[in-house]
């Protein structure tokens, strides 16, 4: 097999030193440079329209600066957390406080409409 021109250590880098010193300099022409500017504007542009830009926009209202992974966990957990404890803790045992009172709704009785009089 054929010995390739690999890069194996300071002689290369050093190699390649050179060559990069010895070239001239190769100035941007302002037409390339206002192409490179337009493009990013209009990736910009195109990054912030539609229902991406507005999940983006969301997201850095939410938590500034963060990765769409890191609100979306926070939440999550709270959410499981809130099961969890809703699942777990019945409401009887958290509203007893030793005493003897019980937790109803009185949905069945009719409403009362007399508004001059306290009842």
């Amino acid at each position: 097999m054929e010995d390739r021109n690999l890069p194996n250590g300071a002689d290369d880098a050093d190699w390649l030193e050179r060559v990069f010193r010895d070239l001239p300099p190769t100035p941007v022409t302002p037409a390339l440079q206002a192409r490179v500017l337009a493009s990013f504007d209009a990736v910009t542009v195109r990054r912030g329209s539609g229902l991406r830009g507005m999940l983006r926009r969301l997201g850095e209202a939410v938590w500034p600066g963060a990765p769409a992974w890191q609100p979306a966990v926070v939440f999550a957990a709270a959410l499981a957390i809130g099961i969890a404890a809703g699942s777990f803790v019945p409401l009887e045992e958290a509203l007893a406080d030793g005493t003897d009172q019980t937790a109803t709704i009185r949905l069945d009785a009719p409403p009362s409409f007399e508004l001059g009089e306290n009842s």
